[in-house]
């Protein structure tokens, strides 16, 4: 049923975004225009998705009007050229990526028409229908899906940490999160989901999690989710468990309150965590990567961290622009 709302979904973005480039072309009819009015209003969900697109539109101008021609009713061919080439304006002139996946269907908009988003530097709060507490780091994207049946959260980027909410006054409906690599099922819990290019990292720090594979099924080769407990955390791709699990540290969880809390932690990884929430680029110099740095690092005051980090290690700091900043071993060292 998930993933049928989920394809029902796609659909009427596709619509929307067919919409808006005919309508934006200059060359529309009234007649049209007044088409695309009836379509907003004949569901909720239409009129979601135009204002969700209108307002990256706005953002970036408008869409070239090359792209109008033939996107209503054209042949399907055109009609994927026109749907991923207005995407694609949008993506590039809004600093994103762009992928397309297997077959010829965009990915990566879903984040961009996201529910609830965050942009880098950015954390926030959300609390659902049900009473769950979702707190979205930086640069992250989900959508959210509640039924009588289930209770879906699907994570488009990004990292989210849930405590989710006992229903008492109905029946019980199972709490999944949908990653790109599987499915996290809470058993009454407060865990984390963490969306990276090595994989998906998930830590429980109340109750249980189940994780799914998304290339693993009870009945492939008797493989089934992998259970995480309070108290530990582990690194899946698509096929499973990569290695073992290990310790959950609440630490990994500071930014919920602003922080970076860093025991003896590489300084690549402290640039990588101050990576994500800055615009522009900020790298680490691999021969420097290892150098071990603690503290408690305020993620509002990416300057006073790299003059922290510049203090204590013999590195330094190259500053091409404000958007392109690089650490190095320090000169003479």
């Amino acid at each position: 049923m998930a993933n049928d709302s989920l394809a029902a979904g796609d659909h009427i973005v596709m619509v929307a975004i067919d919409w808006m480039v005919k309508l934006q072309s200059g060359v529309a009819t009234e007649q049209e225009h007044e088409a695309c009015r009836r379509w907003r209003a004949e569901e909720t969900r239409h009129e979601q998705a135009w204002q969700r697109l209108q307002s990256l539109s706005d953002r970036v101008s408008t869409l070239p009007r090359a792209l109008a021609h033939g996107s209503i009713g054209a042949g399907d061919t055109r009609q994927r050229h026109n749907r991923r080439f207005a995407l694609k304006t949008l993506c590039v002139a809004m600093g994103v990526g762009l992928v397309v996946a297997s077959g010829s269907d965009v990915v990566p908009w879903r984040a961009l028409m996201a529910e609830y988003a965050t942009e880098a530097g950015e954390h926030r709060r959300v609390v659902l229908a049900d009473g769950t507490a979702v707190e979205l780091n930086t640069a992250t994207a989900i959508d959210t899906t509640f039924d009588e049946q289930r209770r879906i959260v699907r994570l488009h980027r990004g990292e989210v940490l849930v405590t989710t909410a006992k229903e008492n006054d109905r029946a019980y409906r199972p709490f999944v999160v949908h990653t790109r690599l599987g499915q996290a099922r809470a058993l009454g819990t407060r865990f984390q989901v963490r969306d990276s290019e090595v994989g998906m990292r998930i830590a429980v720090f109340e109750g249980a999690v189940e994780f799914q594979p998304a290339g693993v099924s009870s009945g492939n080769n008797g493989l089934r989710a992998i259970r995480i407990d309070a108290g530990h955390q582990g690194l899946f791709n698509r096929h499973g468990l990569v290695g073992d699990l290990s310790p959950a540290n609440e630490d990994a969880v500071a930014w919920t309150d602003g922080f970076i809390v860093a025991d003896r932690m590489p300084l690549g990884e402290l640039v990588a965590e101050l990576d994500r929430n800055m615009p522009g680029k900020l790298r680490c110099d691999p021969a420097i990567a290892n150098l071990p740095i603690s503290g408690v690092f305020p993620l509002d005051q990416p300057a006073h961290i790299l003059a922290a980090v510049r203090r204590t290690l013999p590195v330094q700091i190259d500053t091409f622009t404000s958007y392109w900043i690089t650490l190095r071993p320090r000169a003479g060292t």
